[in-house]
């Protein structure tokens, strides 16, 4: 983000208007540009990856475009003819192309090209996607400088060429779905798509929406972009737009990736650039406990299964398992037995991997969703809005050696629910004859 300086001079705002470009939106109406409109992030077959030495997942220069198996897309430097593919026939065997499924088509920024075997092949604002078949596992990018600087990982950049203004960046807000303006403390911002045709280009003069919503203000000198604008009100303040809709802060948000302004007025959306993709029938839930959680359009809540060791901790409010350890998982973790109580979360057949979700294979041949690696669940104890599987463990005896009984492939003898129970240090730190840790299940947090 610039640190260019913000100059805020009120006193000579109206004698600046005209020659800065300023307009005002009092007779014009904002376009569809509501959040759930804003472009998909990635099509099918293409999904979002954090890279093997990274343990930062919202490092954008740590997250890379990959194929529907996770493995890293590459762009190539000779590529320089838009929508055709220079890379063929020995090159393509060390680096096949990122194939586009049947009937895929141009979305946003991705496009579809014809190779010269007849194959389709996925492009990202032009430039055509590939893997490097030495590549051995997810994460891997050994194909990074190749050919003297040739190849390069497509890197996950959503923001990368936008005109963004010194008081404006693009931040991951996972909780709203996609990748969504900020301000320069990181604060998530929002898009009014109220009636623009007021006098004054705002929510309601006083009241709640005047108390909660906070306008973002913008220098007197500032300059418009193509997709940003800023607006003269009438109580003196310049403001700043985005594609015409009005840039608020909620007073409710906290910290930085913070969006719980959402819901709240329907006339408020998170200003996303990119959402991230959903399964038709997935939804993000607000919870009092939790914050933002992953559930069924019906209101189930959605679980993961994950591993407590001694060496870590988990803050339920924040942290996911990491990817890698899901794949391994895979579905292994929820037998048939356990799916009577823990039903896996279906995916349709043909179903396939895009963002952050990829589509398990169950032992009987059935498809199940996985979101960041992990499979996912719901819990036949819980009613619509219920959350009672969060937090609930599966304990491994211990004896009194302190070394865990060998259960002979048995399920855990014991299992207790609850936020008060630690997996890693039983009450009292006395862990022989009791139980650790071994895996336990959490509703999913975006």
């Amino acid at each position: 983000m610039k640190s260019g300086a913000v100059l805020w001079a009120g006193a000579i705002c109206a004698a600046l208007l005209a020659a800065v470009g300023l307009h005002r939106l009092s007779r014009q109406q904002p376009g569809p540009h509501a959040q759930s409109l804003a472009p998909i992030a990635t099509p099918p077959g293409i999904t979002v990856q954090v890279l093997a030495q990274s343990a930062d997942a919202q490092a954008a220069a740590d997250v890379v475009y990959a194929d529907a198996r996770g493995m890293t897309l590459y762009v190539y430097a000779k590529d320089t003819q838009r929508g055709k593919s220079a890379c063929t026939v020995d090159c393509a065997k060390t680096w096949p192309p990122a194939v586009a499924p049947p009937g895929a088509t141009a979305l946003a920024d991705w496009s579809v090209i014809a190779r010269e075997d007849g194959s389709k092949q996925w492009a990202y604002r032009g430039a055509p996607l590939y893997r490097f078949a030495n590549d051995e596992a997810i994460g891997d990018t050994k194909g990074d400088g190749a050919d003297s600087g040739a190849w390069h990982v497509a890197a996950f950049r959503p923001a990368a060429g936008m005109a963004l203004p010194d008081a404006i960046a693009v931040r991951a807000v996972p909780d709203a779905g996609g990748e969504a303006l900020v301000d320069w403390l990181g604060m998530t911002l929002y898009a009014f798509d109220g009636d623009a045709t007021h006098p004054r280009p705002s929510c309601d003069a006083g009241g709640d929406c005047a108390r909660r919503w906070v306008p973002l203000e913008a220098p007197a000198i500032a300059n418009p972009t193509r997709d940003f604008s800023v607006i003269a009100r009438d109580d003196g303040i310049v403001q700043w737009a985005y594609r015409g809709r009005p840039l608020y802060k909620f007073d409710g948000d906290e910290k930085p990736s913070d969006a719980k302004g959402v819901g709240v007025d329907r006339r408020f959306s998170v200003a996303l650039i990119v959402r991230y993709f959903m399964p038709a029938d997935a939804r993000i839930r607000r919870t009092d406990a939790l914050g933002a959680i992953l559930a069924t359009a019906r209101g189930a809540t959605l679980y993961q299964r994950d591993r407590a060791t001694p060496d870590e901790s988990h803050h339920f409010r924040a942290d996911h398992g990491a990817p890698a350890l899901g794949r391994l998982f895979g579905t292994a973790t929820c037998d048939d037995n356990c799916a009577k109580t823990w039903r896996p979360y279906s995916a349709p057949v043909g179903a396939l991997a895009s963002g952050y979700w990829d589509v398990d294979t169950r032992p009987d041949g059935t498809k199940q969703w996985a979101y960041r690696g992990f499979a996912l669940y719901t819990y036949a104890v819980d009613k619509p809005g219920d959350m009672s599987g969060n937090e609930i463990y599966d304990l491994a005896p211990v004896g009194d050696d302190g070394a865990v009984v060998d259960t002979g492939g048995h399920a855990p003898l014991a299992t207790v629910t609850g936020a008060g129970v630690d997996p890693i240090v039983p009450p009292g730190g006395d862990v022989s004859g009791v139980g650790v840790g071994a895996m336990f299940w959490h509703a999913v947090v975006p």
